[in-house]
Protein backbone atom coordinates (compact mmCIF):
# COMPACT_ATOMS: atom_id res chain seq x y z
CA UNK A 1 0.00 0.00 0.00
CA UNK A 2 1.34 3.37 -0.73
CA UNK A 3 1.36 6.72 0.89
CA UNK A 4 -1.80 8.12 2.13
CA UNK A 5 -2.88 11.99 1.14
CA UNK A 6 -3.27 13.45 4.88
CA UNK A 7 -7.24 15.04 4.27
CA UNK A 8 -8.80 16.85 6.94
CA UNK A 9 -12.59 16.67 7.41
CA UNK A 10 -15.57 17.72 9.70
CA UNK A 11 -17.21 14.91 11.55
CA UNK A 12 -19.38 17.04 13.32
CA UNK A 13 -22.96 15.58 12.67
CA UNK A 14 -20.68 12.52 11.54
CA UNK A 15 -22.60 9.32 12.19
CA UNK A 16 -19.39 6.91 13.17
CA UNK A 17 -20.39 3.36 13.81
CA UNK A 18 -18.07 0.94 15.72
CA UNK A 19 -17.65 -2.77 15.76
CA UNK A 20 -15.52 -3.41 18.94
CA UNK A 21 -14.95 -2.37 22.25
CA UNK A 22 -11.67 -3.18 23.17
CA UNK A 23 -8.29 -1.12 23.87
CA UNK A 24 -7.72 -0.21 19.86
CA UNK A 25 -11.63 0.74 19.50
CA UNK A 26 -11.35 2.85 23.03
CA UNK A 27 -8.78 4.64 21.76
CA UNK A 28 -10.10 5.65 18.44
CA UNK A 29 -13.09 6.62 19.71
CA UNK A 30 -11.55 8.73 21.91
CA UNK A 31 -9.92 10.53 19.35
CA UNK A 32 -13.15 10.57 17.34
CA UNK A 33 -14.94 12.36 19.97
CA UNK A 34 -13.11 15.22 20.12
CA UNK A 35 -14.26 16.23 16.40
CA UNK A 36 -17.85 16.07 16.87
CA UNK A 37 -18.86 12.91 15.52
CA UNK A 38 -21.83 10.80 16.99
CA UNK A 39 -20.30 7.41 17.66
CA UNK A 40 -22.37 4.24 17.82
CA UNK A 41 -20.59 1.12 19.54
CA UNK A 42 -21.94 -2.45 19.06
CA UNK A 43 -19.86 -4.82 20.56
CA UNK A 44 -20.37 -7.72 23.74
CA UNK A 45 -18.32 -5.58 25.57
CA UNK A 46 -16.74 -2.02 25.80
CA UNK A 47 -14.13 -0.34 27.69
CA UNK A 48 -15.07 1.63 31.31
CA UNK A 49 -13.36 5.10 29.54
CA UNK A 50 -15.40 4.79 26.54
CA UNK A 51 -18.78 4.02 27.54
CA UNK A 52 -19.64 7.02 29.29
CA UNK A 53 -18.70 9.74 26.50
CA UNK A 54 -21.47 12.22 25.95
CA UNK A 55 -20.61 11.38 22.12
CA UNK A 56 -20.95 7.85 22.85
CA UNK A 57 -23.96 5.34 22.26
CA UNK A 58 -22.99 1.49 23.74
CA UNK A 59 -25.45 -1.22 21.96
CA UNK A 60 -24.58 -4.46 23.67
CA UNK A 61 -24.27 -7.01 20.34
CA UNK A 62 -22.23 -8.20 17.47
CA UNK A 63 -21.82 -7.44 14.18
CA UNK A 64 -24.87 -8.89 12.17
CA UNK A 65 -24.68 -7.64 8.58
CA UNK A 66 -29.12 -8.26 8.39
CA UNK A 67 -29.37 -5.67 10.81
CA UNK A 68 -26.12 -3.28 10.51
CA UNK A 69 -27.27 0.34 10.71
CA UNK A 70 -26.54 3.49 8.56
CA UNK A 71 -23.74 5.16 9.31
CA UNK A 72 -21.12 7.49 7.37
CA UNK A 73 -17.92 5.89 8.45
CA UNK A 74 -17.35 2.43 9.98
CA UNK A 75 -14.24 1.08 12.55
CA UNK A 76 -13.92 -2.56 12.49
CA UNK A 77 -11.98 -2.91 15.50
CA UNK A 78 -13.29 -6.53 17.08
CA UNK A 79 -10.87 -8.94 18.28
CA UNK A 80 -12.09 -11.07 15.25
CA UNK A 81 -10.07 -10.42 12.13
CA UNK A 82 -12.80 -12.47 10.15
CA UNK A 83 -15.49 -10.57 11.56
CA UNK A 84 -13.55 -7.16 10.31
CA UNK A 85 -13.27 -8.73 6.97
CA UNK A 86 -16.56 -9.23 6.87
CA UNK A 87 -17.61 -5.83 7.96
CA UNK A 88 -15.45 -4.21 5.53
CA UNK A 89 -16.84 -6.42 2.88
CA UNK A 90 -20.28 -4.68 3.48
CA UNK A 91 -19.14 -1.47 3.92
CA UNK A 92 -17.84 -1.62 0.60
CA UNK A 93 -20.81 -2.60 -0.88
CA UNK A 94 -22.50 0.04 0.63
CA UNK A 95 -20.57 3.08 -0.35
CA UNK A 96 -19.13 3.88 3.72
CA UNK A 97 -15.59 3.92 3.97
CA UNK A 98 -14.20 1.63 6.18
CA UNK A 99 -11.09 0.95 8.63
CA UNK A 100 -9.83 -2.17 9.65
CA UNK A 101 -7.93 -2.35 12.46
CA UNK A 102 -6.78 -5.94 11.92
CA UNK A 103 -6.34 -5.51 8.01
CA UNK A 104 -4.39 -2.92 5.74
CA UNK A 105 -5.80 -4.10 2.71
CA UNK A 106 -9.26 -3.78 4.15
CA UNK A 107 -8.77 -0.55 4.84
CA UNK A 108 -10.60 2.52 2.79
CA UNK A 109 -8.84 5.01 4.62
CA UNK A 110 -5.85 5.33 7.30
CA UNK A 111 -6.20 5.99 11.18
CA UNK A 112 -3.21 8.77 12.15
CA UNK A 113 -1.98 9.75 15.35
CA UNK A 114 -3.44 13.12 16.53
CA UNK A 115 -1.34 15.93 17.96
CA UNK A 116 -3.86 18.75 19.33
CA UNK A 117 -2.81 21.73 20.94
CA UNK A 118 -5.34 24.56 20.49
CA UNK A 119 -6.71 25.12 16.77
CA UNK A 120 -3.29 23.37 16.00
CA UNK A 121 -4.45 19.62 14.68
CA UNK A 122 -1.47 17.40 13.15
CA UNK A 123 -2.25 13.63 12.17
CA UNK A 124 1.14 11.19 11.90
CA UNK A 125 0.43 8.19 9.82
CA UNK A 126 3.37 5.64 8.30
CA UNK A 127 0.64 3.64 6.23
CA UNK A 128 0.40 1.05 8.87
CA UNK A 129 4.19 -0.20 8.25
CA UNK A 130 5.63 1.15 11.60
CA UNK A 131 3.30 2.15 14.96
CA UNK A 132 6.16 2.60 17.00
CA UNK A 133 7.86 5.37 14.89
CA UNK A 134 4.24 7.12 14.44
CA UNK A 135 4.12 7.27 18.24
CA UNK A 136 7.46 8.49 18.50
CA UNK A 137 6.65 11.50 16.14
CA UNK A 138 3.16 12.01 17.42
CA UNK A 139 5.01 12.73 20.91
CA UNK A 140 7.38 14.97 19.67
CA UNK A 141 4.77 16.88 18.05
CA UNK A 142 2.98 17.13 20.76
CA UNK A 143 5.99 18.26 22.51
CA UNK A 144 6.63 20.95 19.98
CA UNK A 145 3.12 22.04 19.66
CA UNK A 146 2.68 22.79 23.62
CA UNK A 147 6.00 24.78 23.18
CA UNK A 148 3.75 27.20 20.74
CA UNK A 149 1.49 27.34 22.92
Amino acid sequence: MGKFFPLYISLERCRVLVYGGGRIASRRVGVLAQFGASIRIISPEIQPETRYLPEVTYEPGVFDPATMPSADLVLAATSDPAVNHAVAVLCRARGIPVNSASDQADCDFQFPAVAIQGPLVAGVNAGGLDHALVRRAAAAIRRTLEELA
